[in-house]
């Protein structure tokens, strides 16, 4: 009977598990679409009116992929069915969506002849606040799935749920951290994101890795 009960519990998880990863594929795809829509028809059509739209497209879109290819090894490997689990998943999801306005904004507002410079401050620091806020939800689904699969994670998933747990958490603070550095520098604040979160990456993978030679037996 215990069997039986167990056996109900465990598909009954798996069934709640997947349902939520097509609903995440779901949300993502429909912001990638979103996200398509955004590009717009310049007035004057110049390589110098396509490439800020077609930048802010391609490195949004590779930020939306990124974390899809995340959402997939979370679904896979980490996710435990439970509420806080489940919270973090679909905020996740939200910081998705949230990403898709954030670049609208800036394509909005960055190249609008009689924008002001408050105006684009605030949608590039909106995006960077969700991004930042994005990697650290999906950073502590890591956290989160590691702990609650305990002994039962295999060994080399937990390093990697543990290291990149850490890198995307980090990255979350670089990139917040960046912020103040943006006010009164409009649409070139955006070139700051890349060194933080290349910098935040390699700090998450090292405090990562020390924390894991800290905990490990002997």
């Amino acid at each position: 009977m215990n069997d039986d009960r167990m056996r109900h519990a465990s598909a009954r998880d798996e069934r709640y598990a997947a349902r939520l990863e097509s609903f995440g594929d779901i949300v993502i795809g429909f912001s990638l679409a979103q996200l398509a829509l955004s590009l717009v028809f310049p007035p004057h059509l110049t390589a110098l009116t396509l490439l800020p739209d077609l930048s802010a497209f391609a490195w949004t879109f590779g930020m939306t992929a990124w974390l899809w290819t995340l959402y997939r090894r979370i679904g896979e490997d980490y996710f435990a069915p439970r509420p806080a689990s489940t919270a973090l998943y679909v905020t996740g999801l939200a910081g998705v969506v949230l990403l898709i306005l954030g670049v609208q904004l800036v394509m909005h507002y960055g190249p609008l002849p009689g924008a002001t410079s408050a105006e684009i401050d605030v949608a590039v620091i909106f995006y960077f606040a969700v991004l930042a806020a994005t990697l650290a939800i999906v950073g502590a689904q890591f956290a989160v799935g590691v702990r609650a699969r305990g002994a039962g994670l295999d060994p080399e998933l937990r390093r990697s749920g543990t290291l990149t747990a850490f890198r995307l958490i980090v990255m979350a603070v670089f990139v917040a951290v960046a912020i103040a550095l943006l006010p009164g520098r409009g649409i070139a604040g955006t070139a700051i994101l890349l060194p933080a979160m290349l910098g935040g990456a390699t700090a998450g993978r090292l405090s990562g890795a020390w924390a894991l030679r800290r905990s490990a037996p002997g």
